[in-house]
């Protein structure tokens, strides 16, 4: 594994970790998140192609910086490191807050570099006030944000314990406490500017412009996974997780990397030059961890 850093325009250093060969897939983390949450699934999707998880801006090994703490300079860093590392027909996968870079990406860039993107029990307008929306802050509720983030200041310990509590299903006492390790690199103040920014964008709209094949996966609630599978249409599949959790693949890591490597497989048909058809798409048992395919 290849390990290394990125330095932006703006002057922040990305962190990056990078195994394995083949078509590319990136993985982008949820809010405080860092690499260290896809080692399970990592190692498993290595064995078929190229790896590359990062720490965005503020989280885990990234540099703590005071500026560009926003979901559009986030998904800036994500182009450069594309860029960088010369990605090309890259599988873009986002969790939780990750999922509104990986479409902000997609809408300001464009999918010339994208094979395929990954939306993993994410949230793209989380205080949108329309009824597809199951975010606890819905509707612009500042208040109800406060109580929950403003523990992170007030009692620190307790914010870790209820996101460990979210996220933890399944895991052992080891996993959890590098749960609560890799959270506490992201500063309160660094945390705060960036997850406002993202309940204040909304990159729900942009799901109806993507072209690419689209792999949608729920493990918290399915509401908003099936939402968004409505608005990509044909282009794409939505997989659920339920007894995983929010971090499902994480605990069910082989599911998920089976589910994952079926998908592209099937999107590829035979190579990366036939992203965005399907003539090897089969009914039977490759498909059997599809929950639905296409419009509901």
């Amino acid at each position: 594994m290849k390990t290394g850093y990125l330095r932006t325009r703006d002057g922040a250093h990305i962190y990056y970790e990078d195994r394995g060969e083949g078509i590319p897939i990136l993985f982008v983390p949820g809010h405080m998140c860092t690499v260290r949450f896809f080692d399970r699934c990592a190692a498993l999707l290595e064995r078929e192609f190229r790896v590359i998880a990062m720490d965005p801006r503020g989280f885990g090994n990234s540099s703590k910086v005071l500026h560009g703490n926003t979901v559009e300079r986030h998904c800036d860093d994500i182009h450069e490191l594309i860029e960088y590392l010369e990605l090309e027909k890259t599988v873009l996968l986002g969790w939780s807050l990750g999922g509104s870079l990986v479409m902000m990406y997609a809408h300001k860039y464009g999918e010339g570099c994208l094979g395929a993107v990954g939306l993993l029990d994410c949230a793209l307008f989380p205080f949108s006030e329309e009824e597809w929306n199951r975010y606890g802050a819905r509707d612009y509720d500042m208040e109800k944000w406060f109580r929950k983030y403003g523990l992170w200041l007030d009692e620190p310990e307790v914010y870790c314990q209820n996101f460990i509590k979210r996220v933890g299903a399944g895991m052992s006492e080891p996993e959890r406490e590098l749960v609560r390790r890799e959270i506490k690199k992201t500063p309160p103040w660094i945390g705060y500017a960036i997850h406002t920014d993202w309940c204040h964008t909304d990159t729900e709209q942009y799901l109806k412009d993507l072209t690419v094949p689209v792999y949608i996966a729920a493990g918290e609630d399915t509401g908003m996974s099936r939402h968004y599978l409505e608005q990509v249409g044909e282009r794409g599949e939505l997989h659920e997780f339920l007894e995983g959790g929010h971090a499902f693949f994480w605990n069910q890591a082989e599911r998920f990397e089976q589910s994952l490597e079926q998908f592209i497989r099937r999107k590829t048909a035979g190579g990366t030059a036939c992203w965005g058809t399907d003539s090897n798409f089969k009914r039977g048992s490759l498909n059997e961890n599809i929950v639905a395919h296409g419009s509901l």
